[in-house]
Parts: structure tokens; sequence; C-alpha cells
């Protein structure tokens, strides 16, 4: 039934371009139309969104006529791989920038000849190309891309791992340790690509971090080996503190194909088992994505048929757990990238203050949070401005939980100029978001009173410096009281709230400083 219905839609290529998402479903990229032979002249492409039990929501096809028109070889396995963005608001693919068919094959055409674009398709459905290239990539395949809502990385067939965003092509070339790779994702805010071409074949570590200039070394991270000749990686999901990765191996399940399970104690990777593609399944997999916030994780892939291939669905439970298939291709359609739906369906954390103190030889960070979600910590970040920060340390989150928590880091070697601090939330998938920056002048630092504490009707603010602003905010988040005092001292009743916990913020105009005060 599943592919009678997928056969129907694909069959109408006049409906409507934009398919809005839903967070927590499937998003599979398909190559052509059910009605064009699948041809190396391209075709067209299109997102189909299936819940996590297999049932069709819509589609979405990409632009097909235009300036802006977008196409995929019918024949390259390795193109279409489908990410979703670092901050889950968008979908995003390597494609060739020209309507198909092309009059010749399009892998091998110049990347002036045939632009080699960056697409992206957010929430909504809305598809556009942030970036592209003319110089890169240029007479063989783009296969993937990702990126963190800002900046985008790339490769394919040659060239190596480029880079660009919305203000430059996506030809600045980060790395050529390795030229031919299939695959590019993150763990964390380290950027891994694989790659199967001569050399070590397996996962790769992209410089440090997620480098945008050129000339960065890239080294092996995971060497793969086992089964009958050289391994054959595409997409993978790591989790975010690498411990373990999945790698999606297109070799036969009889030569080591299939989901691979690598799971690493100390510098030492090791192949835990490798999880089958369907009840008599004998193929390999290509696309995967991996839900790393429920447990088991949920895998899903793409399988390595050549005609009708599917979408498979795994809760990695155990070695022998069974994939369940979610929909096949039809006829003249081919799967080729997966991931998860773009959009959030809950706010991770809900951070109520973050705020910077100094002393003569330190700095002392301070935040809350007032709930939760899959919360795996927090980076501190530091920067001589308020453009460019520095990680200087680390503090493991609570995962989920309902009640207050209170953290502190204590920068021991501060700047002795005016410093900017940025708290970075990560979740357990990698994910992750930034609160606002504080600035700490070492030679002028922000001093307050506030009393009393507790309180019951007035409260008084007391400073060494002119009050530009000052906020109540109670355990959700929500701010209760506002004012613009501009003095140093300022007192205000707050008689119409309810007891409990609350949060001040006091800010001159550079610096904000927040204080727990307690109303009974």
């Amino acid at each position: 039934m599943k592919k009678t219905l997928l056969l129907l839609i694909s069959s109408l290529p006049l409906l409507a371009a934009k398919a809005q998402f839903t967070a927590g479903n499937i998003a599979v990229l398909r190559v052509g139309d059910s009605l064009a032979t699948l041809a190396n002249t391209g075709n067209n492409v299109a997102i189909d969104q299936f819940t996590l039990t297999g049932a069709y929501v819509n589609t979405n096809i990409l632009p097909r006529s235009g300036s802006n028109a977008v196409c995929l070889s019918g024949s390259a396995t390795s193109e279409g791989m489908l990410t979703l963005a670092g901050n889950k608001s968008s979908l995003v693919l390597f494609a060739y920038k020209t309507a198909a068919p092309y009059t010749s094959s399009v892998s091998a055409t110049t990347s002036s000849a045939v632009n080699r674009a960056v697409v992206s398709v957010n929430s909504a459905g809305v598809a556009t190309i942030p970036t592209f290239t003319n110089t890169t990539l240029s007479g063989n395949n783009p296969r993937h891309v990702f990126t963190n809502g800002t900046n985008y990385w790339g490769g394919g067939g040659n060239t190596g791992i480029v880079f660009g965003n919305a203000s430059s092509n996506i030809d600045t070339i980060v790395t050529t340790s390795s030229t031919n790779t299939r695959f590019i994702s993150n763990a964390g805010t380290q950027l891994y690509y694989s790659t199967a071409a001569s050399g070590t074949i397996g996962i790769w570590k992209l410089g440090s971090g997620a480098p945008t200039n050129s000339g960065n070394v890239s080294t092996p991270y995971i060497t793969l080996v086992g089964g009958a000749g050289s391994c054959s990686p595409y997409a993978f999901s790591m989790k975010y503190d690498s411990s373990i990765c999945y790698v999606a191996d297109d070799r036969s399940i009889a030569n080591g194909g299939g989901i691979q399970k690598w799971t690493r104690s100390g510098s030492t990777w090791t192949l835990a088992y490798t999880l089958g593609t369907g009840t008599g399944s004998t193929v390999g997999a290509r696309g995967l994505a991996v839900d790393w916030t429920t447990t088991p994780p949920t895998i899903i892939a793409t399988t390595a048929e050549a005609t009708l291939n599917r979408a498979i669905r795994i809760n990695d439970t155990a070695s022998n757990v069974t994939a369940v298939t979610l929909a096949t291709a039809t006829t003249n359609t081919i799967f080729r990238g997966i991931a998860f739906t773009p959009g959030t369906t809950t706010l991770p954390v809900k951070l109520i203050s973050f705020n910077a103190s100094a002393t003569m030889n330190n700095v002392f960070l301070n935040w809350s949070t007032a709930t939760e979600l899959n919360n795996y910590g927090f980076e501190l970040e530091r920067g001589i401005d308020n453009k460019s920060f520095e990680k200087i340390g680390f503090v493991k989150g609570n995962g989920t939980t309902n009640a207050l928590s209170n953290y502190q880091f204590i920068d021991y070697t501060p700047m002795t100029s005016a410093t900017y601090y940025r708290l970075k939330q990560i979740d357990f998938d990698g994910q992750f978001t930034y609160a606002d920056i504080v600035k700490v002048s070492n030679s002028n630092q922000l001093d307050v009173v506030v009393g009393p504490n507790p309180f019951s009707n007035e409260i008084k603010v007391i400073s060494n410096q002119n009050i530009y602003a000052v906020e109540v905010i109670d355990m959700t988040g929500k701010v209760c009281f506002s004012s613009n005092p501009n003095s140093l001292t300022y007192s205000f009743k707050l008689d119409n709230m309810n007891n409990g916990i609350y949060f001040i913020r006091i800010n001159n105009g550079e610096q904000t400083i927040s204080k727990r005060i307690v109303k009974n």
C-alpha cells in the first residue's frame, strides 16, 4: 500500500513544491519522479516525509525550472546525501544548479558550466540556494553538505572539503587531505567526513573544530576494517562525546556491509557488530541518521538496492535486531539520503540567568536553568570582542530535569582587558544553542547590592555604577518586572507577585549581573 501511495504522489509533477515538515518525522531524498528514466543526465529531486512508523505525510518537490532549478544524477549512487542542520532549522543537500535532463552527463560538466549548489529547505518547506560554487567540484559530482545554520561545508568526487556561506561562494578548500569524500557530519563542535578512496578508508577528523580557512590537515579518526574486500562507508552518525559511531556501508551483508556500530575506548575504536537491513535483505546501506536522544538510539537508513530500495528504521537493542521497512522506492525513482525533519518539538534548556563577575585574579561565571531536556552540558567561550571566541572550559549538564540547576565556572587566567564570555549549551545529539554574551571589564567591574533578601514587598538595588536597566524574572524565564532607572540606587515594589524564587538582572549598559532573590 505504501508503494502504491508513493507512486501516485510521485506521478503528480504539478503539485505545489512547498510542503511543511513536522519535527520528529523522517525526510527521505528521492531522485526521480517515476516518469523519466533514471539517467546520468539528471533527474528531478524531491523530499518525501514519513512518520517514524512509515506513514506517508507529504512531498516537497525541489525547483524543476527557472534559474533555481536543481537536479541530481539518476545513476550516481554517491550523490544526494541529506543532513539536518546543526541547529535543526533546515535540511541541506548538494545538487547541480540546472534543470533535468541536461544535454550530457551532469557529473562530467565543469562547475562553471553547471554550478554545484547548496540547497536548504526549512521547516516550512521553503527551498533556497544560500551558496554555490562555479570553481570547485568541477568534472565530478557534489555529494554532501553540512551546516550549523550559518556556514556550509561540503564535498564530493574531487577537490576536498569546501566551505562557504551566504556571503561567499562555497569555494574555500579547507582541506585536501582527502579529495574524494562521501559524507560530512559533526560530533559536537568537531566536523568529520567519510572517504572510501585509496589510503586510509574510514572516518576522518576535519582539522580542528569547524575550520573556515584553507590549508587544514585532516587525520584518520576511525579506520574501518573487516569483511570481504575494502570497506565502503557512506553516511555516518557519531554521538556527541564520540564514544559510539554508526556507519552505513554499502557492501553486501555477506561481505560486511550494513550498518556498522563502532565503539571507542580511549583512542581505540572497535567494531561492536553490524546491523542488517531487514529480513531476507542481502544489501548494505548508504543514507543514515541517528536520534541519540532515545534509548536505545533510533537509526534510520536507506538501503543499497540498485532499484526499489528502501527507507528503514532500527532501534538498536541488540546485534540481531531486525530493521523495519518504512517505505520503498518505485520504478524510475531511488532513495538516496535520509534525515530527521527540521524544527524542534520542545525547548531543550530554559536558561534563566548567565552572568560574570571579576575579582582581583579570577572571573566567576554563574548561570542557572529552570528546566533541562537531554542536556549534555555547557561550553564556556571567551573573546576580546563579541565576534571571535575560544573554548576555555566545559561543565557537564544534568540531562533531563525540572528542578532548578545552578552552575559555576571560574576563569583562573582572565584577560587584563575587557573580556566577553559566551555560554554554549549542547544536547546529547550534538545540537547546540548560545546564550547572550556577557562582558567583564576588570578595571571597572559592575558591583551591586540587592536587599533585603528575602523580601516582602519592596526591594532596593545599590550599584557602584549607573543602573541602566532592572528586570525581575520568574522560574519559567518570564519577565515579571522591568524598569530603566538610570541611577546609582533604585527602590521598587513587587507586591503584586506571588511568593517564590526569582532572579533580578541589573545592567549598566555594558555589563549584566543576575542575583537570586526570594519573596516571602
